[in-house]
């Protein structure tokens, strides 16, 4: 018999209760209680921004706001910033006890011929894996397969474009790093998004997606036992999603307010590195040439949570022009034993962090 996995079907949901259950089960498996195989449809539109990205750098939040389009941040887990629109992605995951599944390289590179499989039960050829996590499609992007460390377990999930979004509220609202795509075939967004109703010339429904996702898990010898939620996981969800769409998480890295707050009379400069992920930091500066602020983001997938704000602390007081000073100050924190990524597959570096640093450095003069 093979590793067996609770399987919880949520079907769709919205990103509050996304972001509320992910938690709540990870716990579950952090807590001895076995791995978890789950899968989702996105129940409503929403921006999707990730745990480390600064907010600023990919969306005008005013805009937004006159748009009525709504925003979260989602705890914990790195990436990107997203558009997800009411029934247009599916979304799976593996939650994995990290005592006994503790290399995420080892666990991508098992799960993704898992995930190869499912796309070719949907009739999806063609798609294959390039960059660092990208499921793409003669270049275009069909969706994403990634592993993190998000502290009660760890993950490995992903999710396709099923059906046509809707861009063009989206394409009001972005920000794009132009380095950010330096490295991808199509630049214009509406061509480089590809889905699966496109790709097979036929509607993909969330009910056959998910079948096709246990069939495969099943094939690669996993056993999935149907459980859904029970009462008491769910108790306190609609508490815990709330806090995602507030002002202050979702503001949580921003660009803007670190402007606002940078001691009086420095200059502020910001700056992009694309490693494997993108790097991005932002820097004050004082009049003798020292860092007396930094901030540090990206869309990268690490572990702990706080790795970048404390890689930003480190960096206060440095010298800015003094290279290994700078080096030395992110690699006592990012070097640590504690942090934890698909070095890899998706890692960034020491050298990735630095970089986007000095940029910062030298926008700020």
């Amino acid at each position: 018999m093979g590793e067996v996995f609770r399987f919880v079907d949520c079907g769709p949901q919205d990103a509050f209760e996304s972001n509320a259950r992910l938690p709540v089960l990870g716990r579950n498996v952090g807590q001895g209680q076995g791995p978890i195989f789950l899968t989702s449809v996105w129940g409503s539109t929403h921006l999707n921004v990730g745990w480390f990205d600064d907010v600023d750098a990919t969306l005008d939040l005013d805009r937004c706001a006159e748009l009525g389009i709504q925003v979260i941040r989602r705890p914990v887990y790195g990436g990107g910033t997203a558009y997800y629109e009411e029934g247009s992605a599916v979304t799976w995951a593996w939650l994995l006890p990290q005592d006994t599944h503790a290399d995420l390289d080892a666990e991508l590179s098992r799960f993704q011929p898992v995930t190869m499989d499912a796309l070719q039960r949907l009739g999806l050829e063609g798609v294959q894996f390039e960059g660092s996590s990208d499921l793409r499609f003669h270049g275009r992007k069909l969706g994403a397969l990634t592993g993190q460390d998000v502290v009660m377990c760890n993950s490995v999930g992903g999710f396709i474009n099923n059906r046509p979004p809707g861009l063009d509220q989206y394409l009001r609202v972005v920000r794009v790093p132009d380095d950010k795509f330096k490295d991808k075939v199509v630049k214009d967004m509406r061509k480089y998004v590809v889905t699966a109703e496109e790709i097979r010339g036929k509607p993909l429904p969330y009910e056959e997606f998910r079948d096709a996702m246990a069939a495969a898990c099943e094939a690669a010898g996993f056993e999935l036992r149907p459980e859904p939620m029970t009462d008491a996981e769910l108790h306190g969800l609609d508490k815990i999603g709330a806090r995602s769409a507030s002002d202050e998480f979702v503001r949580r890295i921003s660009s803007a307010r670190f402007t606002e707050q940078a001691p009086t009379g420095t200059k502020v400069g910001f700056g992009n590195e694309k490693g494997r992920k993108l790097c991005r930091a932002g820097v004050a500066v004082d009049g003798a040439g020292r860092i007396a602020a930094a901030m540090m983001a990206g869309d990268m997938h690490v572990g702990p949570p706080d790795v970048l704000d404390r890689t930003a602390a480190a960096l206060v007081g440095a010298d800015a022009g003094d290279e290994g000073d700078l080096r030395k100050r992110i690699a006592s924190v990012f070097e640590g034993d504690d942090v934890h990524q698909p070095d890899a597959l998706m890692g960034v570096t020491t050298e990735d962090l630095l970089k986007a640093v000095q940029k910062a450095v030298a926008n700020s003069r």
